[in-house]
């Protein structure tokens, strides 16, 4: 018999990792052996009948003392005064009266048409029982046209995410209409607390002109109001849409006084202190080692402060960009110093992450703990957490391709890179969930030109004589570096010699009976990074795609026209950005990690793309 909700498994499969939010991995591991060949079967089919697959990492793994919650909402969550959890979405107050097991739902909005709240938010049940949420409305959302944060002709002001604020006065029942709060765009807010004062402190964010985020404080001391806009915190570093002093997290010591730690790229936290919430000092660099990700803090019932983080993970930790391991560490003495991290939840797959966290006290020292990145809904008690521990992970040793196997040959864009999970990690998982015995194996090195590839293609990649080996390269190729003394003029391999080195390394495929799929490469877009490498003539920084117009549209062209000539299998990736794009509501920038380098999803894109290509060849 199949699984009762085959539909709500079955599609995720068959849709894309945007979808999985809505489906429960845990519920496919419960599920009988026949259901699970059957979802597998259909995955199969939907495969064949040439739908696009894409696969989400697996799901984190909790610390042995832990246990997953028995739902999906997100937080944050409150306790309302009959005992009741209440929480929100983007449309809706939540409640449950039994531990989280079912949930009743009621309308944040009138006119819901007109917001929808984000997933990084804020909620606070004041001591007099005012329910007060804070949070970014995606319907008032704007940028310019093709995103060009940080262009020379868009101004910062065109960039708008409203922040706003509502209220409730009987537990989450009713709401009050909401009340904007800031119109610049705020990247994200999830931290809001009452001092013993009664005053409400609120930590936002906001662009800055220097094409950063800075912190803003807010604070209001009529339970949420109105409100009075304090000091603006920005360290002063950085010059993208994540760069800055942001997504801070405030906790009030014993004394009155408040502590603030907040992401930053310098490898650590950053903190600084408040009488009042308005005024803020001491604003520098804390002894908090963390990854490029949000901290969480939370006064516990036994008056220990509880800070929930992406501390480096323990297996590298060098590593500034790993979202792989969620820890949490308590503080005795009011933020002067904090206990060993605990790691509480982890995701070593590929581009796994457990980030963005919220953590409440649902009862004195149960912690429930969710993430918005990751996915993470679990429960643990505080005293149990140094018990046991989640083992350190060790990074396997890069497999030796099996003879026969799919191989993706190619520089940094087809290369791992940090946890951002590539499409060759993409194609694998996507084979493997339908019985395929065929293993996929990524042959990317960053920086590789053609010259490069063909020097070690024999070592790399035929030795192992792959069923089928993907080639992308051309972005090194074309580039002229400007920013070598003396610059260079040309580029670094001419387009003659790249379309001979493709045409050998093609030929020598194929005379050991290895089928070839050709990529043209994705598209560029400028970033502040590289405006001061590249800036400068003959690339023209004044065009949206003035990086890639000078030499890679023509590369990519003259490959288009090798692969006719020589009768190979192309997929357009250049070509395919634009209308993906638009389909997933966002842009080329936001396609990419860095302008040059796919993000999520470039490479959920290019998995799409080749699934069809490589079910055609093993026809």
């Amino acid at each position: 018999m199949a699984h009762p909700n085959i539909k709500a498994i079955i599609l995720p499969f068959c849709l894309g990792d945007r979808f999985m939010g809505a489906f429960n991995a845990y519920e496919f591991k419960q599920a009988s052996v026949a259901s699970r060949m059957t979802i597998r079967l259909l995955s199969f089919l939907f495969l064949l009948s040439g739908a696009t697959v894409g696969f989400s990492a697996d799901e984190p793994t909790l610390h042995p003392e832990a246990s997953p919650l028995p739902f999906s909402h997100q937080g944050p969550f409150v306790t309302a005064a009959d005992g009741c959890v209440l929480c929100i979405d983007s449309k809706n107050a939540l409640r449950s009266s039994d531990e989280g097991q079912t949930w009743s739902s009621i309308p944040l909005f009138a006119n819901p048409a007109k917001f929808s709240v984000s997933n990084e938010r804020a909620l606070l049940r004041t001591r007099e029982g005012v329910v007060v949420a804070a949070w970014m409305n995606g319907v008032e959302r704007k940028t310019p046209a093709g995103w060009r944060w940080g262009d020379a002709n868009v101004s910062w002001k065109d960039f708008v995410l409203p922040t706003y604020i509502c209220r409730s006065m009987d537990d989450g029942k009713t709401w009050e209409a909401p009340v904007n709060l800031s119109e610049p765009w705020c990247g994200c807010i999830h931290s809001m607390i009452q001092m013993k004062s009664g005053r409400i402190v609120l930590v936002g964010q906001e662009i800055v002109p220097e094409w950063r985020h800075a912190t803003v404080m807010w604070i209001s001391d009529d339970l949420g109001k109105s409100w009075q806009r304090g000091d603006v915190l920005d360290y002063g570093v950085g010059a993208h849409d994540h760069a800055g002093s942001i997504e801070g997290s405030v906790v009030e010591r014993k004394d009155g006084s408040l502590y603030l730690l907040l992401r930053t790229e310098s490898g650590y936290l950053w903190e600084a202190n408040s009488r009042d919430g308005l005024k803020w000092d001491g604003l520098k660099q804390s002894s908090i080692p963390s990854v490029t990700c949000c901290p969480q803090m939370t006064r516990l019932a036994n008056g220990r402060i509880a800070l929930l983080w992406n501390a480096p993970p323990r297996h590298d930790p060098r590593s500034r960009s790993s979202r792989s391991e969620l820890s949490l560490a308590f503080s005795d003495d009011e933020t002067a110093s904090w206990s060993s991290p605990v790691v509480v939840a982890a995701n070593y797959a590929p581009g796994g992450r457990v980030s963005y966290p919220y953590l409440y006290e649902r009862g004195p020292g149960e912690i429930w703990i969710t993430t918005m990145q990751g996915n993470l809904r679990m429960k643990v008690s505080a005293s149990n957490l140094l018990a046991k521990q989640i083992t350190v992970f060790v990074p396997p040793t890069k497999a030796t391709p099996k003879l026969g196997s799919i191989i993706m040959f190619g520089d940094s864009t087809t290369a791992p890179r940090g946890n951002i999970q590539v499409y060759s990690t993409r194609v694998d998982s996507a084979l493997q969930s339908i019985g395929s015995s065929l293993s996929v194996y990524n042959a990317g090195v960053p920086s590789n030109t053609t010259v490069q590839a063909r020097k070690r293609i024999q070592e790399d990649v035929l030795r192992f004589k792959p069923r089928i080996v993907v080639m992308q390269f051309g972005i090194n190729d074309s580039a002229v570096d400007v920013w070598k003394k003396p610059p260079t003029t040309e580029p670094r391999v001419s387009m003659k010699a790249y379309i001979e080195n493709y045409r050998e390394m093609i030929s020598e495929a194929r005379q050991q009976g290895t089928k070839v799929i050709l990529m043209t490469t994705n598209p560029l877009r400028w970033t502040s990074k590289l405006r001061e490498l590249y800036g400068k003539q003959p690339y023209n920084v004044e065009a949206e795609d003035g990086f890639e117009a000078l030499h890679l549209v023509q590369y990519n062209a003259a490959l288009k026209e090798l692969a006719k000539e020589m009768n190979v299998p192309l997929i357009d990736v250049h070509a395919a950005y634009p209308a993906y794009a638009a389909q997933n509501n966002t842009t080329i920038d936001a396609m990419l990690s860095d302008g040059m380098h796919p993000g999520e999803l470039g490479h959920r894109l290019v998995a799409e793309l080749l699934m069809p290509a490589i079910r055609d060849m093993l026809r």
